[in-house]
């Protein structure tokens, strides 16, 4: 019998103010966002990947999370292709630059820090054989 074949379909967040997020990733990446129907959810396209962004849920309050870096899900990567102007849009728009933009042997990165200290990181790669 052959595996199954699995595709990716989204990111799912949470967020304490999910509009709030919502609004951090069409302002600072360029995603388009609608309201998912129930309250307080959201569905982002995000150069055709879904982000999709709901409140938590009353029956089981959030945990704290984690302090950066840490073991688990631990930033959503981002390609561009040009590092230099996308620090720039990113820092003209006010976002919270907390590494980089640094050099990693064949890559440039550097992570910005979301609401709910979500962690997105932005790849420049120069080679293909890195990641």
């Amino acid at each position: 019998m052959a595996a199954p074949r699995f595709r990716f379909d989204h990111i799912h967040l949470r967020a304490r103010e999910p509009e709030a997020m919502a609004r951090f990733f069409t302002s600072l990446f360029g995603a388009t966002a609608r309201p998912e129907g129930r309250p307080g959810r959201w569905v982002l396209d995000l150069d055709g990947q879904a982000l999709l962004i709901g409140p938590p849920n009353a029956d089981h309050p959030p945990a704290p999370g984690p302090a950066f870096p840490y073991c688990g899900l631990e930033h959503i990567g981002l390609a561009v292709a040009d590092m230099d102007a996308a620090i720039a849009h990113l820092r003209a728009a006010g976002a919270e630059i907390v590494v980089g933009p640094l050099d990693a042997g064949g890559l440039r990165l550097a992570f910005i820090r979301g609401p709910e200290g979500v962690m997105v990181e932005l790849l420049e790669r120069q080679r293909q054989d890195v990641c």
